[in-house]
């Protein structure tokens, strides 16, 4: 039995209820503030915590060397953007689905972006098709309960959403060599302003 592959699926299964768990977490915030509020606090909290650790990292010089710093602004401010509209989306979109139907129609953006992907570039394989066609069935039977116009608006505003989040992705793809946690917390000032 190989310990760090058990250690890494309990990481994984970990990051999953957690990320899971949050659909809730946001819907029940969303009772006290509004989407807008919700998503400034929860970014500017997420920008905040890691200046200390790239203050650190700085100090310690085990931020990725030679950081181009325009570069770095460009690519904050353009994930910041999608990062903007993929979270308000989202946030808008919970007013009007359940967290179950949220969380799983934003899950779709792992489907959508190699799929999207293919549109600049990349290739996909036979095994993302048959996912994508399973992940659409899934959408149809957890949000259309049997007749297409049982598809609230919330459901729609959460598809969107999970396309912003598929150009996020793809915008992170592309950011080359720039050091992930400046670049986090850069698109996290981005974002919020």
């Amino acid at each position: 039995m190989d310990i760090k592959k058990i250690r890494a699926d309990l990481l994984l299964l970990l990051t999953a209820c957690i990320w899971g768990f949050g659909f809730v977490a946001q819907r029940s915030g969303m009772e006290y503030v509004g989407p807008f509020t919700f998503n400034g606090v929860r970014f500017i909290m997420g920008s905040a915590t890691l200046l200390p650790l790239i203050w650190y990292r700085n100090i310690k010089g085990d931020a990725a060397p030679n950081t181009n710093r325009k570069l770095l602004f460009r690519f904050s401010l353009l994930a910041g953007s999608f990062l903007f509209l993929a979270v308000t989306l989202q946030q808008l979109g919970m007013m009007f689905t359940t967290a179950g139907n949220a969380g799983f129609i934003t899950g779709m953006y792992v489907i959508m972006v190699p799929i999207v992907g293919t549109f600049v570039g990349r290739k996909t394989g036979l095994v993302t098709w048959i996912g994508a066609a399973f992940t659409l069935i899934g959408l149809y039977f957890i949000s259309a309960v049997g007749s297409l116009d049982a598809i609230n608006p919330g459901d729609i505003i959460m598809l969107v959403s999970a396309l912003f989040w598929t150009f996020h992705v793809l915008i992170i793809d592309r950011q080359g060599s720039l050091d992930p946690i400046k670049l986090s917390c850069g698109q996290f000032v981005g974002m919020v302003c």
